[in-house]
Protein backbone atom coordinates (compact mmCIF):
# COMPACT_ATOMS: atom_id res chain seq x y z
CA UNK A 1 0.00 0.00 0.00
CA UNK A 2 3.00 2.68 0.64
CA UNK A 3 4.78 1.46 -2.70
CA UNK A 4 1.36 2.36 -4.45
CA UNK A 5 0.66 5.79 -2.60
CA UNK A 6 4.05 6.79 -3.69
CA UNK A 7 3.76 5.88 -7.14
CA UNK A 8 1.01 7.78 -7.25
CA UNK A 9 2.64 11.38 -5.86
CA UNK A 10 2.35 13.69 -8.89
CA UNK A 11 5.89 15.48 -9.22
CA UNK A 12 4.63 18.75 -9.61
CA UNK A 13 2.87 18.41 -6.50
CA UNK A 14 6.30 18.18 -4.24
CA UNK A 15 7.65 21.35 -2.31
CA UNK A 16 10.62 22.54 -4.33
CA UNK A 17 12.81 24.23 -1.71
CA UNK A 18 14.19 27.96 -1.67
CA UNK A 19 11.16 30.37 -1.57
CA UNK A 20 9.07 29.26 1.22
CA UNK A 21 6.58 26.23 0.76
CA UNK A 22 5.81 25.93 -2.65
CA UNK A 23 3.36 23.24 -4.31
CA UNK A 24 5.15 22.92 -7.67
CA UNK A 25 3.57 24.87 -10.27
CA UNK A 26 0.56 24.73 -8.43
CA UNK A 27 0.95 27.54 -5.82
CA UNK A 28 0.74 30.97 -5.91
CA UNK A 29 2.09 33.92 -3.38
CA UNK A 30 0.53 34.01 -0.64
CA UNK A 31 0.92 38.24 0.01
CA UNK A 32 -2.53 39.23 -1.81
CA UNK A 33 -4.86 36.88 -0.79
CA UNK A 34 -3.49 37.51 3.11
CA UNK A 35 -4.31 40.91 2.24
CA UNK A 36 -7.08 40.13 1.41
CA UNK A 37 -8.39 38.07 4.50
CA UNK A 38 -6.56 40.78 6.91
CA UNK A 39 -9.16 43.43 5.38
CA UNK A 40 -11.80 41.43 5.34
CA UNK A 41 -11.47 40.83 9.18
CA UNK A 42 -10.84 44.18 10.03
CA UNK A 43 -14.38 45.38 7.71
CA UNK A 44 -16.44 42.65 9.88
CA UNK A 45 -15.41 41.39 13.01
CA UNK A 46 -17.48 38.53 13.23
CA UNK A 47 -16.06 36.51 10.89
CA UNK A 48 -13.64 33.98 12.17
CA UNK A 49 -10.20 32.45 10.37
CA UNK A 50 -11.78 29.39 11.45
CA UNK A 51 -14.76 29.87 8.78
CA UNK A 52 -12.64 31.69 5.91
CA UNK A 53 -10.05 28.76 5.98
CA UNK A 54 -12.93 26.08 5.69
CA UNK A 55 -14.56 28.69 2.98
CA UNK A 56 -11.33 28.14 1.30
CA UNK A 57 -11.26 24.74 1.42
CA UNK A 58 -8.02 25.46 4.07
CA UNK A 59 -6.91 24.14 7.58
CA UNK A 60 -7.28 26.76 9.80
CA UNK A 61 -4.09 26.64 11.04
CA UNK A 62 -2.41 26.71 7.43
CA UNK A 63 -4.34 29.79 6.97
CA UNK A 64 -2.94 31.30 10.31
CA UNK A 65 0.42 29.99 9.57
CA UNK A 66 0.48 32.22 6.01
CA UNK A 67 -0.90 34.84 7.57
CA UNK A 68 2.30 34.58 10.17
CA UNK A 69 4.71 34.10 7.27
CA UNK A 70 2.93 37.49 5.29
CA UNK A 71 3.02 39.67 7.61
CA UNK A 72 6.40 38.74 9.19
CA UNK A 73 7.85 39.58 5.48
CA UNK A 74 8.22 36.15 5.26
CA UNK A 75 8.14 34.26 1.64
CA UNK A 76 4.86 32.18 1.41
CA UNK A 77 3.14 29.91 -0.90
CA UNK A 78 -0.17 28.45 -1.16
CA UNK A 79 -1.77 26.09 -3.45
CA UNK A 80 -3.76 28.11 -6.35
CA UNK A 81 -7.09 27.09 -5.70
CA UNK A 82 -6.85 28.06 -2.13
CA UNK A 83 -5.19 31.25 -3.55
CA UNK A 84 -8.28 32.01 -5.96
CA UNK A 85 -11.13 31.14 -3.27
CA UNK A 86 -9.92 33.59 -0.72
CA UNK A 87 -9.55 36.38 -2.64
CA UNK A 88 -13.08 35.66 -4.71
CA UNK A 89 -14.71 35.78 -0.50
CA UNK A 90 -16.57 38.85 -0.59
CA UNK A 91 -16.62 39.55 -4.28
CA UNK A 92 -17.60 36.48 -6.24
CA UNK A 93 -18.15 34.41 -3.66
CA UNK A 94 -19.89 35.51 -0.16
CA UNK A 95 -18.51 35.33 2.64
CA UNK A 96 -19.21 32.77 5.48
CA UNK A 97 -22.52 33.75 7.36
CA UNK A 98 -21.28 35.58 11.20
CA UNK A 99 -23.01 33.49 13.30
CA UNK A 100 -23.68 34.17 17.42
CA UNK A 101 -21.64 32.09 19.49
CA UNK A 102 -22.68 28.36 19.61
CA UNK A 103 -24.37 26.56 22.41
CA UNK A 104 -21.37 24.20 23.04
CA UNK A 105 -18.55 27.21 22.99
CA UNK A 106 -18.08 29.53 26.36
CA UNK A 107 -15.95 32.54 27.01
CA UNK A 108 -12.43 32.61 25.80
CA UNK A 109 -11.13 35.13 27.75
CA UNK A 110 -10.55 33.20 30.96
CA UNK A 111 -8.63 30.17 28.73
CA UNK A 112 -6.36 33.71 27.24
CA UNK A 113 -5.59 34.94 30.58
CA UNK A 114 -5.08 30.93 32.22
CA UNK A 115 -2.47 30.60 29.60
CA UNK A 116 -0.54 33.56 29.28
CA UNK A 117 -0.10 33.15 33.38
CA UNK A 118 1.11 29.98 32.28
CA UNK A 119 3.76 31.48 29.82
CA UNK A 120 4.37 34.02 32.45
CA UNK A 121 5.01 31.54 35.24
CA UNK A 122 7.05 29.42 33.59
CA UNK A 123 9.52 31.74 31.53
CA UNK A 124 7.65 31.92 27.58
CA UNK A 125 6.60 28.59 27.81
CA UNK A 126 5.30 27.49 23.82
CA UNK A 127 1.51 27.18 23.53
CA UNK A 128 2.45 23.74 22.31
CA UNK A 129 4.46 22.17 25.31
CA UNK A 130 0.71 23.69 26.65
CA UNK A 131 -1.74 22.17 24.29
CA UNK A 132 -0.18 18.63 24.60
CA UNK A 133 -0.04 18.59 28.77
CA UNK A 134 -4.05 19.55 28.35
CA UNK A 135 -4.06 17.33 26.12
CA UNK A 136 -5.60 19.04 23.01
CA UNK A 137 -4.38 19.67 19.42
CA UNK A 138 -1.97 22.73 19.27
CA UNK A 139 -3.27 24.10 16.71
CA UNK A 140 -6.66 23.67 17.80
CA UNK A 141 -5.70 26.07 20.93
CA UNK A 142 -3.62 28.42 18.43
CA UNK A 143 -6.62 28.62 16.16
CA UNK A 144 -9.15 29.64 18.96
CA UNK A 145 -6.63 32.28 20.50
CA UNK A 146 -6.00 33.82 17.64
CA UNK A 147 -9.91 33.99 17.14
CA UNK A 148 -10.56 35.47 20.79
CA UNK A 149 -7.62 38.07 19.78
CA UNK A 150 -9.43 38.95 16.75
CA UNK A 151 -12.70 38.69 17.89
CA UNK A 152 -13.34 38.81 21.78
CA UNK A 153 -16.75 38.00 21.38
CA UNK A 154 -16.65 34.99 20.18
CA UNK A 155 -16.21 31.72 21.92
CA UNK A 156 -13.99 28.69 22.44
CA UNK A 157 -15.31 25.10 22.16
CA UNK A 158 -16.50 24.10 26.42
CA UNK A 159 -13.99 20.89 26.71
CA UNK A 160 -11.15 22.40 24.64
CA UNK A 161 -11.23 25.14 27.72
CA UNK A 162 -11.96 22.89 30.70
CA UNK A 163 -8.99 21.57 30.06
CA UNK A 164 -6.76 23.86 29.39
CA UNK A 165 -8.13 25.71 32.53
CA UNK A 166 -7.18 21.96 34.36
CA UNK A 167 -3.54 22.76 33.34
CA UNK A 168 -1.47 24.20 36.61
CA UNK A 169 2.12 22.72 35.76
CA UNK A 170 4.06 22.24 32.97
CA UNK A 171 6.28 19.40 32.61
CA UNK A 172 10.08 19.48 31.71
CA UNK A 173 11.68 20.80 29.71
CA UNK A 174 9.49 24.06 31.04
CA UNK A 175 10.60 25.15 34.54
CA UNK A 176 9.01 27.78 36.78
CA UNK A 177 9.98 31.40 37.13
CA UNK A 178 11.79 32.76 39.93
CA UNK A 179 11.67 36.23 40.16
CA UNK A 180 14.30 36.51 42.77
CA UNK A 181 16.83 34.47 40.72
CA UNK A 182 19.49 37.34 39.03
CA UNK A 183 22.05 36.60 36.77
CA UNK A 184 24.80 37.40 39.33
CA UNK A 185 23.20 34.35 41.27
CA UNK A 186 23.42 32.14 38.09
CA UNK A 187 26.89 32.85 37.72
CA UNK A 188 27.91 32.38 41.46
CA UNK A 189 26.13 28.72 41.12
CA UNK A 190 28.05 27.95 37.86
CA UNK A 191 31.72 29.13 39.50
CA UNK A 192 30.34 27.10 42.76
CA UNK A 193 30.03 23.77 40.80
CA UNK A 194 33.21 24.38 38.91
CA UNK A 195 35.14 25.10 42.29
CA UNK A 196 33.34 21.66 43.73
CA UNK A 197 34.89 19.86 40.62
CA UNK A 198 32.18 19.92 37.90
CA UNK A 199 33.22 20.89 34.50
CA UNK A 200 30.96 23.34 31.91
CA UNK A 201 30.41 20.11 30.02
CA UNK A 202 29.38 17.63 32.51
CA UNK A 203 27.17 20.78 34.13
CA UNK A 204 26.08 21.35 30.58
CA UNK A 205 24.96 18.11 30.25
CA UNK A 206 23.05 17.91 33.10
CA UNK A 207 21.26 21.22 32.31
CA UNK A 208 20.83 20.16 28.80
CA UNK A 209 22.64 23.05 27.07
CA UNK A 210 25.81 23.42 25.99
CA UNK A 211 29.21 24.64 27.16
CA UNK A 212 29.52 26.88 24.78
CA UNK A 213 25.73 28.28 26.08
CA UNK A 214 27.33 28.43 29.47
CA UNK A 215 30.52 30.31 28.12
CA UNK A 216 27.97 33.04 26.57
CA UNK A 217 26.65 33.20 30.05
CA UNK A 218 30.00 33.77 31.91
CA UNK A 219 31.45 36.33 29.32
CA UNK A 220 28.20 38.58 29.21
CA UNK A 221 26.63 38.33 32.39
CA UNK A 222 23.29 38.54 30.89
CA UNK A 223 21.09 35.57 31.06
CA UNK A 224 18.41 33.76 29.17
CA UNK A 225 15.58 31.53 30.19
CA UNK A 226 17.33 28.46 28.53
CA UNK A 227 20.37 29.19 30.34
CA UNK A 228 18.45 29.77 33.29
CA UNK A 229 16.80 27.15 33.78
CA UNK A 230 20.00 24.80 32.68
CA UNK A 231 22.07 25.98 35.78
CA UNK A 232 19.05 25.84 38.26
CA UNK A 233 18.45 22.17 36.70
CA UNK A 234 22.45 21.31 37.25
CA UNK A 235 22.47 23.26 40.55
CA UNK A 236 19.67 20.91 41.98
CA UNK A 237 21.05 17.57 40.88
CA UNK A 238 25.10 18.31 41.45
CA UNK A 239 25.70 20.83 44.00
CA UNK A 240 25.18 18.73 46.57
CA UNK A 241 28.18 16.48 45.77
CA UNK A 242 31.89 16.42 44.62
CA UNK A 243 32.79 16.52 40.97
CA UNK A 244 35.13 14.42 39.82
CA UNK A 245 37.83 16.62 37.81
CA UNK A 246 40.70 18.17 39.68
CA UNK A 247 41.22 19.97 37.04
CA UNK A 248 37.96 22.45 37.58
CA UNK A 249 38.51 22.97 41.11
CA UNK A 250 42.30 23.73 40.64
CA UNK A 251 40.82 26.62 37.82
CA UNK A 252 38.11 27.52 40.13
CA UNK A 253 40.46 28.07 43.47
CA UNK A 254 42.68 29.89 40.94
CA UNK A 255 40.16 32.30 39.70
CA UNK A 256 38.85 32.80 43.39
CA UNK A 257 35.24 31.38 42.76
CA UNK A 258 33.64 30.49 46.01
CA UNK A 259 31.85 26.83 46.21
CA UNK A 260 28.47 25.99 47.27
CA UNK A 261 28.73 25.85 51.24
CA UNK A 262 30.20 29.16 50.83
CA UNK A 263 26.73 30.56 49.48
CA UNK A 264 23.09 31.03 51.69
CA UNK A 265 19.73 30.50 49.80
CA UNK A 266 19.41 34.15 50.74
CA UNK A 267 22.52 35.66 49.74
CA UNK A 268 23.61 34.12 46.77
CA UNK A 269 21.49 36.35 44.34
CA UNK A 270 22.34 39.20 46.14
CA UNK A 271 25.23 41.14 44.38
CA UNK A 272 26.17 43.30 47.65
CA UNK A 273 27.22 40.13 49.56
CA UNK A 274 30.17 37.95 49.58
CA UNK A 275 30.75 34.50 49.96
CA UNK A 276 31.62 32.87 53.67
CA UNK A 277 35.34 32.36 53.57
CA UNK A 278 36.73 35.25 51.61
CA UNK A 279 38.03 38.65 52.29
CA UNK A 280 36.64 40.97 50.04
CA UNK A 281 40.11 43.12 48.47
CA UNK A 282 41.10 46.43 49.30
CA UNK A 283 38.93 46.28 52.93
CA UNK A 284 40.40 45.58 56.55
CA UNK A 285 38.46 42.60 58.05
CA UNK A 286 37.23 42.90 61.53
CA UNK A 287 38.59 40.05 63.18
CA UNK A 288 37.20 38.49 66.51
CA UNK A 289 37.71 35.43 68.12
CA UNK A 290 34.09 34.44 67.05
CA UNK A 291 34.03 34.96 63.95
CA UNK A 292 37.65 33.38 63.24
CA UNK A 293 36.29 30.55 64.17
CA UNK A 294 33.55 30.30 62.54
CA UNK A 295 35.22 30.95 59.08
CA UNK A 296 37.97 28.12 60.42
CA UNK A 297 35.46 25.70 60.74
CA UNK A 298 33.87 26.60 57.70
CA UNK A 299 36.48 26.14 55.58
CA UNK A 300 37.91 22.66 57.53
CA UNK A 301 34.47 21.00 56.43
CA UNK A 302 35.35 22.23 52.73
CA UNK A 303 38.43 20.22 52.98
CA UNK A 304 41.17 23.02 53.63
CA UNK A 305 43.97 22.97 56.25
CA UNK A 306 44.71 24.90 58.38
CA UNK A 307 47.35 26.83 56.62
CA UNK A 308 44.92 27.13 53.64
CA UNK A 309 42.62 28.44 55.17
CA UNK A 310 44.19 31.07 57.12
CA UNK A 311 45.64 32.04 53.16
CA UNK A 312 42.33 32.16 51.93
CA UNK A 313 41.70 34.75 54.76
CA UNK A 314 44.81 36.58 54.26
CA UNK A 315 45.60 36.07 57.99
CA UNK A 316 48.94 34.91 59.28
CA UNK A 317 49.26 31.99 61.41
CA UNK A 318 50.86 34.88 63.83
CA UNK A 319 47.82 36.84 64.00
CA UNK A 320 45.68 34.12 64.00
CA UNK A 321 47.29 32.49 67.11
CA UNK A 322 46.58 35.80 68.83
CA UNK A 323 42.94 36.17 68.01
CA UNK A 324 42.26 32.53 69.05
CA UNK A 325 44.63 32.58 72.58
CA UNK A 326 45.17 36.11 73.51
CA UNK A 327 47.35 37.17 75.89
CA UNK A 328 46.21 37.08 79.98
CA UNK A 329 46.67 39.81 82.38
CA UNK A 330 48.81 37.47 84.08
CA UNK A 331 50.61 36.89 80.74
CA UNK A 332 51.66 40.67 79.88
CA UNK A 333 52.19 41.39 83.48
CA UNK A 334 55.17 38.66 83.53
Amino acid sequence: MLADRLLAVDVAELPRPGHGRRYGGRSADAAPAMRHIRQLMATDPGLSMSALARAAGMTPSTLAAALRDVEAGRPRHIRTPAAERLLALGNAAPLPDVQARRCDTVDAAPVAAHVHALQVRYDGAGLALIARTAGVNPSTLTSALADHAHNPARGINRHLAARVLAVTQLPAPASPRHAHITATGLIRRLQALCALGWTLAAISQTGSTTPRSLCDLLRTQRSTPAQRNAVLTAWHALSHRPGPSTTARRRAAAKGWAPPLAWEDHTIDQPDHTPSGTRIPGQNQHWTPELLQHELEFLTRLGLGRAQALQRLSLSTTRAQTLLNPPTPATLAA
